[in-house]
């Protein structure tokens, strides 16, 4: 892939969540409405606007999804490691921050720009996969105990069902229903950049040092571990690709909403996510080059 491609990829990314950063720099609005019409109406509709888009094999649905599975396990296990070395009174942020990637806000535009709307069903493959894990072992962590019954209570597995089962058994949704969820689908990408730029404005760079490290897991860690199962998976291709992408990028936010509602270290969090997003902006060119056949 050449500077230009990678720019034309990388540029409008980033763009658009600086502008949600600079928003913030003077306007001041509550973010939970907005996360709110994400959670429950937009991301379900991209979802199944996406997985009922192009044709899905098995096979590839559930090689993507154990490779999310072994990313987060990985990036998991480095975590213990370091923390074997760094011993902290409470782990359960720094696990958070290293183990749960930004494959939405991020992995969505990227994959869509750089693989086209096939690239984005893969993405969107990859995020129900670690979705269902943030939303299960992920509250665990957070928690400290419990929590793995929040998927049900949420509607992206439902969504994530619908879509599988139409693409899965050949069915289609009704002309004026699909468009509805088109509709709806393509306006989660820019809330989803605009909101981690406005979030962002608000973090700040505290604990560095791990910090640094666990920006280092989540995305060094991150990308060796899909490259290294990929490769024993045999896969090639868009899956190859867009596993890889999605799997080095930054911290999710999420992880800071999750650590703040349940009593974790949100400071080392919100200063992870800030950092591993400012390091995304050297890394994911570099990644795009990469996995550029």
């Amino acid at each position: 892939m050449a500077f230009t491609e990678v720019l034309s990829v990388v540029f409008p990314v980033f763009s658009i969540i600086g502008l949600g950063y600079l928003f913030a720099s003077f306007r001041s609005i509550s973010l939970e409405p907005i996360m709110e019409v994400l959670l429950y109406l937009t991301i379900p509709a991209l979802v199944i606007s996406s997985l009922t888009d192009s044709p899905i094999v098995t096979s590839d649905l559930v090689e993507v999804s154990a490779v999310a599975a072994a990313v987060v396990a990985a990036t998991a296990l480095a975590s213990r490691l370091y923390l074997s070395f760094r011993p902290m009174e409470d782990r359960r942020g720094f696990y958070m921050a290293a183990m749960f990637m930004n494959s939405g806000n991020m992995g969505f535009p990227l994959a869509l720009l750089a693989f086209g709307s096939a690239g984005l069903s893969v993405a969107v493959v990859y995020f129900i996969a670690v979705s269902l894990l943030v939303y299960s072992v992920g509250i665990s962590i957070a928690k400290g105990r419990g929590g793995m019954t929040e998927i049900f209570r949420l509607p992206l597995i439902y969504a994530a069902g619908t879509g599988l089962v139409l693409n899965l058994s050949g069915l289609a949704l009704p002309a004026a229903l699909k468009n509805t969820v088109d509709l709806l689908g393509a306006a989660t990408i820019p809330l989803m950049q605009v909101s981690l730029g406005y979030r962002l404005y608000s973090a700040r760079v505290a604990h560095l040092g791990d910090s640094l490290a666990c920006t280092a897991i989540r995305i060094g860690v991150g990308a060796a571990a899909a490259w290294f199962v990929t490769g024993l998976f045999g896969m090639g291709g868009l899956n190859r690709q867009v596993a890889i992408l999605a799997s080095s990028m930054p911290s999710a936010v999420m992880n800071f909403v999750m650590t703040h509602r349940y009593g974790g270290r949100s400071d080392l969090v919100a200063s992870t996510i800030a950092v591993s997003t400012v390091v995304s902006v050297v890394t994911t060119p570099v990644v795009l080059v990469l996995i550029s056949d």
